[in-house]
């Protein structure tokens, strides 16, 4: 019985995994090597990450099953600076800011100092 038990649990931890990276969202600046990543099952709609966004990135859709009506989405990828003032903001983590270029620059700061 308990092999059955264990046979039947990594499925169902399987399941849950291609649900949770299914509402994972993620784009790719070409211009300037930043990425955004929205972990859609985390956000619950509160607005502060498009408010705090300089450069307008960043807007919110209506979502039917979401507490608060709405979700973020990257509307203009193209025009972050990754000032990541929405990672920085987003009380549930739910965005994700990396940049390339400042990546870069701290290694090699370390690598100075």
């Amino acid at each position: 019985m308990s092999d059955q038990a264990l046979a039947v649990a990594p499925h169902h931890i399987s399941e849950e995994s291609d649900k949770r990276n299914a509402d994972i969202v993620e784009q790719l600046s070409e211009a300037n090597q930043i990425s955004i990543r929205i972990y859609r099952h985390y956000c619950k709609g509160c607005d502060i990450c498009a408010e705090v966004c300089p450069k307008d990135v960043l807007r919110m859709e209506s979502v039917s099953d979401r507490w608060e009506g709405s979700m973020v989405e990257i509307v203009d990828i193209e025009a972050c600076n990754a000032c990541m003032l929405c990672e920085y903001q987003c009380p549930d983590f739910a965005i994700e800011v990396y940049s390339l270029k400042k990546e870069m620059k701290a290694r090699e700061k370390k690598q100075v100092a």
